[in-house]
């Protein structure tokens, strides 16, 4: 009647077990003279998920702590006034980050602080973050389309912006040049396209690598950056995607467009 050995030595023996039977995952205990079976299926789901939540924050966290850690460490040994506050600003606008990013641990479904401004803001303030590691990378960064107007989460935009950004100066040539460029969506009306363009050599697979734990066989990373760009870009309906092109690989998004800074007065 069980159908299946593994569910009948659970029954004889008393012991648990879980089978995979038809796609459902079945949690079966066997008791003196029955077994007791249960559809688990949903529960190690969102076990699953939660695991993958816990790796993507902890990816999420890294950032903004390693630039906090950075600035503090700066402002502890220079003797000048300007550069002490202009990094103690610089930690205190990336701690606002980590306290939004506690935030959306304990209100999942928080609504997203979207509004409309230039893509340059976001741009400058990820280089002011990423700056020191590309220059003693010798990778120089060059931003187009700073005027274009976007409407999203700004600190969704920065992060997808440095994931890709570091990913491109790992990966790509060292020293090399690593060019942004935001412009109007020809395929997608009302989005901007984002490009991330660096000379690096054609990798064997483009849209594999964007899947969750995927990393090239030199990283040391967690595999995650590529993925947590397409969760973020997915929240605001946006796509993803990689090529390589004449001038080296490709790594795009697309963000809804802003339409006028006086709709969020």
């Amino acid at each position: 009647m069980l159908r299946d050995h593994r569910l009948e030595d659970a029954a004889l023996t008393c012991r648990d077990v879980e089978v995979d039977l038809a796609g459902r995952l079945l949690h079966a205990r066997g008791v003196p003279g029955g077994l007791i079976v249960a559809d688990v299926t949903e529960r190690r789901e969102r076990e699953r998920e939660l695991r993958e939540v816990a790796m993507v924050l902890s990816h999420e966290f890294r950032t903004p702590v390693t630039a906090i850690k950075g600035l503090l460490e700066a402002v502890a040994v220079t003797d000048s006034d300007e550069i002490r506050e202009r990094f103690v600003n610089l930690s205190l606008q990336e701690t606002g980050r980590l306290e939004r990013l506690v935030e959306d641990l304990a209100v999942e479904f928080r609504p997203r602080a979207r509004r409309t401004f230039e893509f340059g803001e976001a741009a400058r303030r990820v280089l002011r973050l990423t700056g020191d590691e590309f220059e003693r990378r010798g990778v120089r960064v060059r931003v187009r389309g700073a005027r274009v107007l976007v409407r999203c989460d700004p600190d969704k935009l920065v992060q997808v912006l440095i994931n890709l950004l570091e990913n491109a100066a790992r990966h790509g040539p060292n020293p090399g040049d690593v060019t942004v460029t935001a412009r109007a969506d020809d395929e997608k009306e009302g989005f901007v396209s984002v490009r991330v363009t660096d000379g690096g050599a054609r990798l064997p697979d483009y849209e594999g690598i964007f899947a969750s734990r995927t990393k090239g066989a030199a990283s040391r990373g967690s595999g995650l950056g590529l993925s947590i760009v397409t969760r973020l870009v997915r929240d605001w309906r946006g796509r993803v995607w990689g090529r390589h092109t004449g001038r080296g690989n490709e790594f795009g998004f697309t963000v809804p467009a802003g339409q006028d800074r006086r709709e969020d007065r």
